[in-house]
């Protein structure tokens, strides 16, 4: 399969929203969508069948969800997991090995992803920023402010494995965000400076995705962000990006260990420390392929002691966007909360 040149991720509000399970089913929901500057509201409403109301979605399907917009923007009519996951991962050798008897996990945890995103419609209402940000079509007239559709418009094909983009049809949540420019072009450069010492598992997928993303909000002056620093977890349960992951703390044993000098014991997990450490590793090994092809200057990581575990990195220095871009004009976002 042909890589693009760029895939995309949506940075807006309502897609974190609804990729972070804030949000009620069968009824309105209403988000802030403004900037400091510009107070706006955006109102959905989702409609999913009770089984899929259950699973929810999460930073995976939001990955997933990038992807199938990057196949039907680069004009793809027929689509297959495959071809999700190699967009994914920027990686064409990466294939799905079918099996009847027994699937793949990432098949299944693909093929899941695909379906809850088929089977949630979606109906958006957002007059309140067509007004204030004056959105206009083709013709200068002010677009309707609403949109109504299925998260994404494929239909399976009999066989199950292959996928057909409904003729005439959007991704509601991304053309709102093509609206309110809130939309990132990532150029392949990123996705893939060199080849890593891991494997493309999902886990290094969403990992590279994240960082990405958040070095991109970084860049942006139009967010006015208070600091460069991303942080791996924190006091909250979904604080920093491990949750994002799927990692969180209280999934690990803790072990008891004795104080020295003290008759008193402390709960630690040796498990988690290492979890930590090995995502650690890998956001290094990422950052200084983006340090050697000039996309960041450095970065820290931060602790709060010489021996304590690390919390996450700080980037120092200027973000380049432009050395790296192969297209010559990037969307630029509006303030967004990441």
């Amino acid at each position: 399969m042909w890589l693009p040149e760029n895939t995309y991720i949506n940075i807006c509000k309502l897609a974190q929203e609804i990729f972070k399970n804030h949000y009620k089913t069968g009824c309105k929901n209403t988000i802030e969508v403004g900037s400091r500057h510009k107070s706006m509201t955006c109102t959905y409403i989702l409609d999913m069948p009770e089984e899929l109301a259950k699973k929810g979605f999460n930073y995976f399907d939001s990955v997933v969800h990038d992807a199938i917009y990057t196949l039907q923007r680069c004009g793809k009519e027929r689509i297959t997991l495959t071809d999700i996951l190699r967009i994914m991962a920027y990686d064409n050798s990466l294939r799905l090995y079918y099996q009847k008897e027994k699937p793949q996990k990432r098949e299944l945890r693909l093929r899941e992803s695909v379906e809850k995103l088929m089977g949630t419609g979606i109906a958006i209402e957002f007059k309140d920023e067509v007004r204030k940000r004056n959105l206009t079509d083709a013709e200068g007239k002010l677009l309707s402010g609403i949109l109504v559709g299925k998260m994404v418009p494929l239909e399976a094909d009999d066989d199950g494995k292959t996928f057909w983009f409904t003729e005439g049809k959007s991704l509601p949540v991304f053309q709102y965000a093509e609206y309110i420019r809130q939309i990132i072009s990532v150029p392949g450069a990123l996705m893939a400076p060199e080849k890593y010492p891991f494997s493309n598992t999902d886990e290094v997928i969403l990992l590279r995705r994240i960082l990405i993303q958040r070095l991109e909000v970084m860049a942006n002056e139009k967010n006015h962000l208070n600091g460069n620093k991303i942080r791996y977890y924190g006091a909250g349960k979904e604080d920093g990006i491990l949750p994002l992951l799927g990692i969180r703390k209280e999934n690990f044993a803790q072990e008891e260990v004795a104080l020295r000098g003290s008759s008193r014991v402390r709960y630690q997990s040796r498990g988690w420390k290492n979890k930590v450490h090995e995502i650690h590793k890998k956001v290094q090994i990422i950052l200084d392929a983006y340090k050697k092809m000039g996309y960041i200057e450095d970065y820290l990581p931060l602790r709060n002691g010489v021996r304590e575990l690390v919390r996450g990195v700080e980037i120092t220095g200027e973000i380049h966007r432009e050395s790296i871009r192969n297209e010559k004009k990037i969307p630029e976002s509006d303030e967004t909360d990441l």
